[in-house]
């Protein structure tokens, strides 16, 4: 076998492979023999057909039949051989083979990025304090106290005033006309950037009519059904009784661990953020080029999820497709970029997730999904053993950092 390659700078490479003809001629004859048992010729039985015969009938099947297998498998020996790391599928042309002569192909493809990496121990990391302060304290209970406030009816006949709460009909402006919006919507009256609600809700009455205007123009149109007034709970006893806690002090107490726990995972993102930036800035190379285009489509598909998830149709996202896709470039570049340099000092490092852990989480993933094990490990186990190994090299990196506090 003869190989020859040839790289380009942008992660593509050329290569020729050229086979002798004593071993395509092996696989010709072993493929002519599966073709003799299997062929139904006039005049002879099932598989007694003489091979001269059949050669003579299938010649043309038995070649494509040589070309599918031998191809495929002197590709992936060639790519053993030479010590490469295709990320992309090869393109396949100029297949060249006649009976009793050499074959001869070119497979093209995108291969991993040579990466020179230094200096990625002790980067400088920024490292925020995950202490609870009293008065962040404060302000968690009473965010707590927000959440289980409850809302009556304000029965004395009177005007909106800032601070209430309405409950209004709300109808959209759209095609020259108001339409069915939401019913019962429970609004705060304060006031807000871009449109007059507050100037025009302030002053009416339940069982007014009031149309709101954005930058000029009609934007929605309430339909006041009730003023509502808001009751914030106190913190006591009873309070935290009637949330399954013994005493005010065991919510106080829960509220500071839970800051603390947030205050925590919010420090190490930051400092994630701040590693992926110095190590996407320490290092410069091509990128394959299949990979970005993949990572960008899948970027796409997941924002067109998220809009439809939260009902927004079509038409009002399509207008923003190319800036979309601009954006949507940008960060599959930096992410295959990141990808490159987490994978590559996971190498020098010799950083290997724990098998354990792997099947723990497989597992979990089964229990979750309620699929069989089997069907969970074919679909999700290879991005769960990057995803695994890639947390554990960024673990390594942040353990070797130097800290600024």
């Amino acid at each position: 076998m003869k190989i020859n390659l040839k790289r380009a700078k942008d992660c593509k490479v050329q290569m020729s492979v050229e086979v002798d003809a004593q071993t395509v001629e092996i696989r010709y004859l072993e493929i002519m023999k599966e073709f003799q048992r299997a062929a139904r010729i006039p005049g002879f039985r099932e598989g007694k057909a003489p091979v001269e015969l059949v050669e003579k009938r299938y010649k043309d099947e038995a070649r494509d039949e040589v070309l599918k297998s031998l191809i495929p498998e002197i590709y992936h020996q060639s790519i053993e051989t030479e010590k490469l790391s295709p990320v992309s599928l090869p393109k396949i042309s100029e297949v060249k083979y006649e009976r009793g002569q050499k074959l001869a192909f070119y497979a093209e493809f995108e291969e991993s990025p040579e990466i020179s990496l230094k200096n990625y121990k002790g980067i400088s990391l920024k490292r925020e304090s995950s202490e609870v302060s009293a008065d962040e304290i404060e302000k968690g209970i009473q965010s707590f106290l927000e959440s289980r406030a409850t809302f009556d009816a304000v029965l004395e006949i009177r005007s909106i005033q800032q601070s209430d709460f309405i409950v209004a009909d709300v109808e959209i402006w759209k095609d020259g006309a108001y339409r069915p919006g939401r019913n019962g919507v429970l609004i705060a009256v304060e006031q807000n950037e871009g449109d007059d609600f507050y100037q025009k809700v302030v002053g009416a009455k339940p069982e007014d009519a009031v149309e709101v205007s954005r930058d000029g123009q009609p934007y929605t149109r309430l339909k006041i059904k009730s003023i509502q007034k808001k009751n914030v709970p106190v913190l006591d006893d009873e309070l935290a009784k009637a949330v399954g806690r013994q005493s005010a002090a065991e919510i106080r107490e829960a509220v500071q661990k839970e800051l603390g726990s947030y205050k925590q995972s919010d420090s190490m993102e930051k400092m994630k953020q701040q590693l992926f930036q110095k190590l996407l800035k320490s290092a410069n190379f091509a990128l394959p080029e299949s990979l970005i285009e993949r990572q960008k489509e899948r970027l796409i598909e997941q924002t067109q999820r998220r809009f439809a998830q939260m009902g927004t149709a079509e038409e009002n996202w399509k207008s923003e497709l190319p800036e979309l896709e601009k954006e949507s470039l940008e960060k599959a570049k930096e992410q295959v970029k990141l990808y490159f340099i987490l994978n590559r000092i996971a190498e020098l490092e010799k950083i290997e997730l724990d098998e354990a852990e792997l099947e723990l989480k497989l597992k979990s993933l089964c229990e979750q999904s309620g699929r069989p094990l089997e069907e969970v490990r074919r679909v999700f186990e290879e991005d769960l053993r990057e995803s695994l190994r890639e947390k554990k090299t960024v673990d390594f990196l942040i353990a070797n950092a130097k800290f600024e506090e």
